[in-house]
């Protein structure tokens, strides 16, 4: 079969089924069928980052660094990306988040929970626990304390946000907070009182599970 009777062949699975027929290497394919090799890259992301979840959250180098990828190719993984992002997005925007911490959840882990870099999310909320504004730095490790916080906080003040919440990653795998971690939360969570704000919570999320300051009773 050649390049054009597979294509072809995927377009008509894709129409019938709505993609619900295609694995995850063939969505990738069709996703990718424009730029990149199409069949051979597609099975040689999934083998290199174990799961669909974890192409799509790759990084830039990542993905350059895979055999058959050019920039037409990691440019439409991208958008996959921030499709999904946005569409989780807009339903938290039409929620009280402060009623409604499961979708928050749910966000955080679809954001990051399956990249392999650590990376930092901050959602700032008004009086109702609307989300106002979300926060994205992609910090390597969450031990920075000056950093981090003093930027929360800075962000915080400008638009006016009544609370907070952040979550981080763990690509480990290993959901408990380190000692740094619990510390930093501590120090956020008083220094937003200090300035009329409040830290809802911080989740370490993971690809399979989550750890909750709030639930937890540290916050």
């Amino acid at each position: 079969m050649n390049n054009s009777e597979r294509k072809e062949k995927l377009e008509t699975r894709i129409l019938s089924s709505r993609g619900r027929s295609l694995l995850d290497h063939e969505l990738l394919e069709r996703t990718l069928s424009e730029y990149a090799e199409g069949r051979e890259v597609a099975k040689r992301l999934i083998e290199l980052f174990s799961s669909l979840g974890r192409v799509i959250n790759a990084d830039f180098h990542e993905l350059k660094n895979v055999t058959g990828m050019n920039d037409g190719a990691i440019a439409n993984i991208f958008c996959l990306k921030e499709i999904f992002d946005r569409i989780l997005k807009g339903k938290l925007k039409k929620l009280s988040i402060l009623d409604n911490r499961e979708e928050l959840l749910k966000y955080f882990k679809a954001a990051i929970g399956q990249s392999r870099k650590e990376s930092l999310r901050v959602v700032y909320l008004d009086r109702s626990g609307h989300l106002i504004y979300e926060y994205i730095q992609d910090c390597g490790t969450i031990d920075r304390v000056p950093l981090y916080v003093r930027a929360i906080i800075k962000q915080g003040l400008l638009i006016d946000a009544s609370s907070v919440a952040i979550s981080h990653n763990h690509p480990s795998g290993d959901i408990e907070p380190s000692k740094e971690d619990e510390d930093n939360t501590l120090t956020l969570a008083a220094t937003c009182e200090n300035v009329g704000m409040k830290l809802i919570d911080h989740i370490i999320v993971t690809q399979k599970s989550h750890f909750s300051f709030y639930d937890s009773g540290l916050l």
